[in-house]
């Protein structure tokens, strides 16, 4: 893994550009953002090849039913609500972000990203040994579950930040069905962005169908 300086106006055309190449260049953000980052490799334990061997293991189908019981589980969480009611696909689609300033709206100065040599995306979170902390899935779900994504909607990793991940998506849902189904895997494997954000997975859905970008985040 090695950081480079990188132009906000075109990072993410690049690294979408290098995501079908075995070089790939992912988007990481500000300083800050690399200073967690490089934290994080020094204390995770696994190597990313182990972190690879682990996820094999991983059944996300499994997951994410083990998942859903647990959310049932809990008392505050009410899964009826959180599903909300479909109404039409969303004009407002969200765009990449890491490149842009959260607070000011402008572009990020000194906009930093990573070079990693991997044959496929979805093996990017082992290299920055992705999550473990909080409600974050561990490093090998991560892989396990974008390398589901991978194979069915073409789902390329381009972004990532101390919390943050971001993907380019060649084949996204067509249909009402197809979203809701993979806006409720999202929500199970990142529940923030629809309980801190768009408030239901039929919202979440609105936004996926025909959409080529995917946001994650954990508090």
């Amino acid at each position: 893994m090695k950081f480079v300086n990188l132009n906000p106006a075109d990072a993410f055309t690049k690294a979408i550009k290098a995501s079908s190449k075995d070089n790939k260049l992912v988007v990481c953000g500000t300083d800050e953002d690399k200073s967690y980052i490089e934290e994080h490799l020094l204390d995770a334990p696994q190597s990313p090849k182990d972190i690879i061997r682990s996820a094999a293991k991983v059944k996300v189908e499994l997951w994410l039913k083990e998942k859903r019981l647990e959310l049932e589980a809990e008392e505050a969480i009410n899964l009826s609500e959180i599903s909300g009611e479909w109404k039409s696909e969303s004009n407002d689609k969200q765009g990449f972000n890491l490149a842009t300033d959260f607070v000011t709206g402008e572009a990020v100065d000194n906009l930093l990203g990573v070079k990693i040599k991997t044959d496929s995306s979805w093996k990017i979170p082992a290299h920055f040994k992705f999550g473990g902390w909080n409600h974050c899935p561990s490093p090998d779900v991560h892989c396990a579950i974008w390398k589901h994504w991978q194979l069915k909607y073409g789902a390329k990793i381009v972004g990532v930040s101390n919390d943050v991940i971001e993907a380019y998506i060649t084949k996204p849902p067509k249909t009402q069905e197809e979203a809701m189904a993979l806006a409720w895997e999202q929500y199970l494997y990142c529940p923030d962005i629809v309980e801190q954000g768009v408030e239901t997975v039929a919202k979440l859905a609105e936004v996926l169908i025909n959409h080529d970008c995917w946001y994650f985040w954990w508090d």
